[in-house]
């Protein structure tokens, strides 16, 4: 309820804000095909029509299911032509890593934040985004997807603090065109789109090849490298701590 309660208020900051003409960043999984959807149909038409929260999910009496996220609000349309608003241009930025570094770093986060995701819910969220990125940038204006996957290399974001993301640019689209694709890096976002959702190891996760057994993957020669067995044994004690706290 308190997760509901709080993606409600973040529907209508964003159904108000772009009502308002205000400039826009929406931060999100992106899973969910429909609702980013009908969310990029709306923001098409914003500057034409006012909008507010729509009824969103909802299964029938008879088991169909109806997904109707904004509504248009019914106006008189607006007779001063000063007033006309210019329409929003839509970017899309993505993020995409292997899964298996996706659970690792939320187990961190976990540990560290105290602030975690379930791991399924995580596995099932990074494959529908991976699944639908093509979709959505046939929506939108333009597009960048950035794949996390290094771990060393040339500093490419926040150096103002003392932490330092790798990050890589292997897909963008600009106004008109279609998306382009750095060849060599764009299999990640299709191994994540194949991935099984269910898996309950790292082992489980991909039918062969599994990135995990390659040589030079981070699984094998920095998670499980002999000499990290102590991190291995305090990351082991902490989950164990984290799950009978759960009991």
């Amino acid at each position: 309820m308190v997760h509901q309660s709080s993606t409600d208020a973040a529907s209508s900051l964003l159904v108000t804000a772009l009502n308002e003409g205000r400039d826009v960043i929406m931060d999100g999984t992106l899973s969910w095909v429909p609702f980013v959807v009908q969310t990029i149909t709306m923001a098409r038409n914003v500057h034409r029509r006012r909008y507010r929260m729509g009824a969103g999910y909802k299964v029938g009496e008879d088991g169909v299911v109806t997904e109707n996220y904004w509504e248009q609000i019914e106006e008189e349309r607006e007779q001063d032509e000063t007033k006309k608003r210019r329409p929003y241009r839509i970017e899309l930025v993505g993020v995409v890593c292997d899964a298996y570094l996706a659970v690792i770093r939320g187990i961190r986060r976990a540990i560290m934040c105290r602030r975690a995701v379930r791991v399924k819910s995580q596995l099932k969220s990074h494959k529908r985004f991976a699944d639908a990125f093509t979709t959505y940038c046939q929506q939108v204006d333009n597009a960048r997807l950035y794949c996390t996957n290094a771990l060393g290399g040339p500093p490419k974001a926040d150096q103002s603090s003392d932490r330092i993301t790798i990050v890589k640019l292997i897909g963008w689209k600009d106004r008109e065109r279609t998306l382009l694709v750095d060849p060599d890096e764009i299999d990640c976002l299709k191994r994540v789109g194949r991935l099984n959702d269910e898996a309950n190891s790292i082992y489980e996760l991909y039918k062969r090849p599994n990135p995990a057994y390659q040589a030079g993957s981070v699984w094998k020669d920095i998670v499980l490298s002999p000499s990290r067995l102590n991190i291995q044994q305090e990351l082991k004690y902490s989950i164990q701590r984290v799950e009978r706290l759960k009991r």
